[in-house]
């Protein structure tokens, strides 16, 4: 079972806390009005929820439904962080043969959109599990994270702490929606999972590194992986080879630059990666259909023309 909850729609949490279990105490029976999030921090929880048993330990995620009964099974010796929450578009679904279908088609179109648009919030769905055991040490340190800084939030009630705690709190269901995905993903499909691994830490060093010189060889030295393996995998997935991708970056870098400081056209196409002048106006003309000059000169006519109409 998993949940499908809109990501463009924060969750009201009202309660957020640790909370310490010792015997002889046992989980009361109760069904609740809200959803019900667990993440266990140590020890071993029991539970029951609609007929199904739940031994809990460390770095297990369950989230209790509004819908079913839950009680504890026996004593409990524990930690875990509860949040009690609300959420207008939750759909409860069971997982099937086009789960997986899903998982892989959100995460190619994620990859291929455009992260400078606003477009990309029309349509934005976590595939949430039920129970999840997180066993990336990195994941489950960032939720625990989140979670502790969405209680503190909530404790200390300065202005709009509620909408911090939900932002905080919202991370922390992406962060685990994502876990369980590449998890599914590892497990079904190992080589995918590879490929998917390779193709972000390629664009978080291309993002990162843009300004700096960056040639074939050294790709495949930093990634410690075949360049010509990478650009297929890269293209198939991105929609793009690598080094259109890396061009792409260097020209949006390089618009804002021109649009918002003073520097000369020849600095910044330095300071974007760009080693020969010539070729970066080419390159920059190719994608947005004018030269550095031109685009320089609209930029700044439509800045007087603001200045004008606020004046």
């Amino acid at each position: 079972m998993y949940y499908e909850i809109n990501g463009n729609v924060l969750p009201q949490v009202r309660l957020v806390d640790l909370a310490v279990l010792e015997p002889p105490y046992v989980h009361r029976k109760r069904q609740a009005d809200e959803y019900i999030l667990y993440i266990m921090k140590k020890g071993t929880l029991y539970l029951q929820e609609n007929g199904i048993h739940y031994e809990l330990k460390a770095g297990d995620v369950l989230l209790l439904d509004k819908d079913f009964i839950h009680e504890g099974l026996k004593a409990s010796n524990c930690e875990y962080y509860y949040i009690h929450f609300r959420h207008p578009e939750v759909i409860r679904r069971e997982e099937d043969s086009v789960f997986m279908e899903l998982c892989l088609r959100n995460r190619s179109e994620s990859l291929q959109e455009d992260s400078g648009s606003y477009k990309i919030y029309r349509d934005s769905w976590l595939q949430f599990p039920k129970l999840i055991s997180l066993q990336n040490g990195n994941t489950y340190i960032q939720v625990i994270k989140l979670i502790q800084e969405a209680v503190d939030q909530n404790r200390n009630q300065m202005e709009n702490y509620k909408m911090s705690c939900s932002c905080r709190f919202m991370e922390a269901l992406v962060e685990i929606a994502r876990e369980a995905v590449s998890s599914k993903i590892l497990k079904q499909m190992p080589g995918i999972s590879r490929s998917y691994k390779n193709i972000h830490e390629l664009l978080n060093y291309l993002n990162t590194n843009y300004s700096k010189e960056i040639s074939s060889s050294l790709i495949e030295e930093t990634l410690s992986c075949n360049f010509d393996y990478l650009n297929r995998v890269f293209k198939k997935n991105i929609g793009k080879t690598i080094f259109v991708y890396l061009n792409e970056i260097r020209i949006h870098h390089a618009k804002e630059l021109i649009a918002t400081t003073s520097m000369k056209i020849m600095a910044i196409g330095y300071r974007v990666g760009f080693q020969d002048e010539c070729y970066f106006s080419k390159v920059f003309k190719k994608y947005t259909g004018m030269s550095p000059g031109q685009y320089e000169k609209l930029t700044s006519h439509i800045e007087v023309e603001k200045a004008v109409v606020i004046q």
